[in-house]
């Protein structure tokens, strides 16, 4: 592994001894053989289910295994659909997510946040929702349609970019600045910033995810800077947000990741595929470390260092979000608010996937079920 990752016990590893049980057995979607096909057994009532993000889709599945799985039997069946085919890696195809409801599978927050301002409801059952909630790696937007919406907060995360080994990328931190300039495509070469000489080569991920719109809004930049200043350049690549092997093992590349997504791939908790690729996450304006590690009943797992997340590489820090409708059914708001199923259970949840809880203090200025 990098020296910059394995720099991390340098700096000290969170003091966290947590006395929660373990993981359990998360899955891809609800059926696992089946992708995108709704719990069997169930009516479009009895479930709620739930797309968004990939960022934290297999804690998502895991909450789901969990709840479901307790005795009694919860009123409803949670059921978690991934950003994309958690078997194929396919984008975009059509799921059921409840009898009666198909819909193109959403990739990302911003798709899944489109997604559930649509209302759609069951064909078979019209007083079902298709979608109930949604994963959300950006905070509430100002557009009218998310007045509609709740957004819970969960834990926190921050977005940084990773590369594949050092051959090009300096290993020295990268700025603001020159990240910038590097997804403008205003800055082309690897030399220009400390690395070998080489062709920079940006790998996007698709604008319906929100790990690309906030990495890029933390630069300093947005979709149309970027479309305008790499479009038609040989050097521009579609990737797959936090999935190093949608680089293919390219030296040159670079692509934005959410370093909790990429600590859940060290990890690898029940569910967790390890996507990195060989890619490892840089630093930016700090030799502070991305990540450090948290121990959970003796076994220790790397989770965001939430010193990443503060001084010159705080804009890149992020909270990670429940989204329901503000009518939604009093049953599944209490999985998400402050006091609930999930805060209750934040460690056991949150840490093997690379989540740092956020605590249950509600004088802090963020704390887990706070609701916006």
């Amino acid at each position: 592994m990098n020296r910059r990752i394995t720099s991390a016990a340098a700096v000290g590893a969170l003091a966290l001894t947590l006395a929660l049980g373990g993981v359990g057995g998360a899955q891809a979607d609800p059926v696992p053989n089946t992708p995108g096909t709704p719990p069997p057994g169930k009516t479009a009532a009895q479930i709620y289910s739930t797309v968004g993000a990939d960022a934290f889709a297999e804690l998502t599945n895991n909450l789901t295994v969990k709840f479901n799985a307790q005795s009694p039997a919860p009123g409803h069946t949670l059921a978690s659909y991934d950003a994309i085919n958690p078997v194929n890696g396919a984008a975009g195809e059509n799921i059921t997510t409840k009898p009666g409801c198909t819909l193109a599978r959403p990739n990302g927050a911003n798709a899944g946040i489109t997604a559930i301002t649509l209302n759609q409801q069951s064909t078979v059952d019209p007083t079902a929702y298709c979608i109930d909630w949604v994963r959300s790696s950006r905070a509430k937007g100002t557009a009218a349609a998310e007045a509609a919406l709740t957004f819970y907060a969960q834990s926190r995360d921050a977005v940084s970019y990773a590369v594949i080994g050092n051959s090009y990328a300096p290993t020295t931190p990268l700025t603001t600045g020159q990240l910038k300039d590097i997804f403008e495509c205003t800055t082309t070469d690897w030399s220009e910033v400390g690395g070998q000489a080489g062709d920079i080569h940006v790998y996007l991920p698709p604008a319906s995810a929100a790990t690309l719109t906030f990495f890029l809004q933390a630069i300093g930049t947005n979709l149309n800077n970027v479309n305008a200043g790499c479009a038609g350049l040989p050097t521009l690549f579609n990737g797959q947000q936090n999935d190093g092997e949608s680089m293919n093992g390219d030296p040159q590349g670079i692509l934005p990741y959410a370093v909790t997504k990429w600590a859940a791939q060290v990890n690898q908790p029940p569910g967790i595929q390890d996507l990195r690729g060989g890619a490892h996450i840089g630093l930016v304006n700090t030799t502070t470390p991305p990540t450090t590690n948290a121990t959970l009943t003796g076994t220790t797992y790397r989770v965001l260092n939430p010193a990443f997340t503060t001084g010159t590489s705080a804009s890149f820090g992020r909270i990670f979000f429940n989204t329901v409708r503000n009518d939604a059914p009093q049953e599944l708001k209490d999985i998400f608010k402050e006091g609930g199923y999930l805060c209750a259970h934040a460690d056991e949840l949150l840490v093997p996937f690379g989540n740092t809880p956020l605590g249950n203090d509600t004088t802090a200025s963020r704390y887990c079920g706070q609701a916006s």
